[in-house]
């Protein structure tokens, strides 16, 4: 029983061809795509931008027809015969490859777009501004130090920030400088923004790179 059972666990360990294909391709596509940075057109970036175009839109076929099979012909063959209108109004998108008929395609997207815009317009309006005016309007006295600096810089910020958008009139004297304490107030948020945008997708290219240099199968072989 044990030597079955080492056998099946060293069977396990061992690493497939596969594996070995996937992170190699994966590895020379990517090296392809960088190439881009040379500023001149190549045929490696271009046979890679085309693999993952073409990848991409065969999973998203198998991806979407699986879901359609899941979620509306087994609930249909169930009963749920409702389903049957949002499989026609689907079907009628892909009408938008007709030259002649492409307008038939116009009904089911205005009534997604519709159904999503009243759905996420109460959302939008908590999210968007309700709540980014509560958070702004703070009790500038009570708690310690760093809570009442904090408060003092939000509300500070936001005044110096509104006078930058009078446009109404003409900015003069403390209007004028208030104005120009809001530019320089933008510019720092929009650094930041910026800053934390591109640390978001500098942690996914080492991450990205990292199941390259590091895949999971390669602490198997080590064992």
């Amino acid at each position: 029983m044990d030597t079955q059972g080492s056998r099946k666990e060293e069977e396990n360990k061992m690493v497939t061809m596969i594996d070995y294909s996937i992170t190699i391709v994966g590895a020379f596509l990517a090296m392809c795509m960088f190439t881009t940075l040379y500023g001149k057109s190549s045929p490696l970036y271009a046979l890679a931008e085309e693999s993952y175009i073409g990848f991409g839109t065969g999973l998203t076929i198998v991806i979407n027809a699986e879901y359609i099979w899941r979620t509306g012909i087994v609930n249909i063959m169930k009963g749920d015969y409702i389903l049957i209108l949002a499989l026609i109004l689907g079907a009628m998108i892909l009408f938008r490859v007709h030259p002649k008929y492409n307008y038939v395609a116009r009904i089911p997207i205005a009534i997604a777009l519709g159904a999503q815009f009243g759905l996420s317009l109460r959302t939008i309006i908590f999210s968007g501004f309700i709540q980014q005016i509560t958070a702004s309007i703070v009790p500038l006295f009570g708690g310690d130090m760093m809570t009442m600096l904090y408060r003092w810089t939000i509300a500070l910020s936001v005044i110096f920030m509104m006078t930058f958008f009078f446009y109404s009139i003409e900015l003069t004297g403390p209007l004028a400088t208030s104005a120009k304490i809001g530019e320089y107030f933008l510019y720092t948020a929009f650094g930041a923004i910026f800053a934390q945008t591109f640390m978001g997708r500098l942690g996914l290219f080492v991450g990205f790179m990292q199941s390259y240099t590091v895949p999971p199968w390669l602490s198997l072989i080590h064992i």
